[in-house]
């Protein structure tokens, strides 16, 4: 598995990702159903940040969540009770066949040297008919206007960090091809566009503050040199909000693949 390249599980990134749950339920979950009695997983659920909002949203399912981290797993089982918390390695799920109805996953195959043996575990542990809902990135969908060299470097330095590690900033442009390789022949990408303008202040203020939390993130993984750049890139993103004309665009990939 490659490194996570954000923050470790402090008290900062912690709040990062309960406020990206948060603000991105609304729009990786509108495609997702899940009827109350249908077994479901939440697949590197982490601190739980979604597992909860799979929970609010999808009353009398039964709920469990997985993850490798320990520390991540404590803080989601104090945080977020409800779901039944497992263990495990994604290429090596801890169940049975045909164990669930609906599998979830945001954000982790980008994450992945070998994305194709999770997404074959995720197939297995898929009872007949049911699905898998997985939401991945693609960075080079992001721009601002106006542009900035700040963010452009810190993007930049942010994707060549991930590839090093062994992950994918833009796996979201091979996503259907990953699901087929790992054995799925019902396939279907839905583009999760976040576009902010000043037609809607509100959102826009909101999409951008998530970015800049993300860039904030990077601190540690990048290192001090790249500290203010880091820095200088958050504000900038902050005030597009502000900027008359300005516009935000990111396009990421949702993935439903049917057992």
């Amino acid at each position: 598995m490659a490194g996570y390249i954000h923050g470790e599980t402090d008290p900062r990134e912690v709040a990062r990702l309960e406020k990206q749950a948060r603000f991105a339920s609304p729009f990786i979950l509108r495609e997702l159903d899940a009827t109350p009695g249908m077994r479901v997983l939440d697949l590197a659920t982490g601190v739980g940040a979604m597992a909860q909002q799979l929970f609010e949203r999808f009353p009398g399912v039964r709920l469990f969540a997985l993850d490798l981290d320990r520390r991540k797993l404590s803080h989601a089982a104090a945080h977020h009770p409800g779901p039944g918390y497992v263990r495990g390695d994604a290429s090596r799920l801890p169940f049975k066949g045909g164990a669930f109805e609906r599998v979830h996953c945001s954000w982790l195959l980008e994450h992945l040297a070998r994305p194709v043996e999770v997404l074959r575990e995720v197939r297995r542990v898929l009872a007949a008919g049911g699905y898998c809902h997985l939401t991945e990135v693609d960075n080079s969908t992001f721009r601002t206007s106006p542009e900035s060299p700040e963010v452009a470097q810190t993007l930049s330095a942010l994707n060549t960090a991930q590839i090093a590690a062994g992950g994918d900033p833009f796996i979201g442009q091979r996503l259907e091809a990953l699901f087929r390789e790992a054995g799925f022949s019902r396939v279907r990408l839905i583009p999760a566009e976040l576009r902010g303008t000043g037609d809607d202040l509100r959102f826009f203020h909101a999409f951008a503050e998530e970015f800049a939390e993300i860039f904030e993130s990077l601190d540690e993984a990048l290192g001090p040199k790249m500290a203010p750049t880091l820095r200088a890139a958050a504000r900038r993103l902050r005030e597009l909000p502000g900027t008359p004309g300005a516009e935000m665009y990111y396009r990421g990939v949702i993935g439903q693949a049917w057992r």
